[in-house]
């Protein structure tokens, strides 16, 4: 048994399999498929992939939504607003340092930031974002 691995979460993600080992894995964004107004990402990771991200502002693309699993965000440090496409119509979901949101899984959504960011997700599988990119 090889001893333990210390990483700096911001540079990498883990990898939870449903059994098995966990590992971290660099971040890479290359498994991509282009659609017609949307990009797929693929991690091609069987099990939760989780890391830390921070944000100092609302992201540019037009939302995204997780196809395989649902999201679990959990917000250290700063303030968004969770905006979800439901129903046919848009809401919006304060969050603020120390809680959580689970974002249902194939329910497009966005961040806006209200206070730059600093938080943790969880999630499995394939992401699909719209454009522009």
């Amino acid at each position: 048994m090889s001893e333990p691995r210390v990483v700096t979460l911001s540079e990498v993600h883990a990898h939870l399999r449903p059994r098995g080992s966990a590992e971290f894995l660099q971040k890479d964004f290359s498994n991509v498929t282009k659609l017609a107004d949307t990009i797929v990402w693929d991690p091609a990771v069987d099990g939760i992939l989780w890391g830390e991200s921070r944000q100092d502002q609302s992201g540019d693309h037009g939302g995204e939504r997780h196809l395989d699993a649902d999201e679990v965000l959990y917000l250290i440090s700063g303030a968004f607003r969770l905006s979800l496409e439901l129903d046919g119509g848009r809401t919006e979901i304060p969050v603020k340092a120390g809680e959580a949101v689970i974002v249902p899984q194939g329910v497009w959504h966005r961040l806006l930031i209200d206070v730059p960011c600093h938080y943790l997700y969880f999630g499995g599988g394939r992401t699909e974002i719209r454009g522009p990119f």
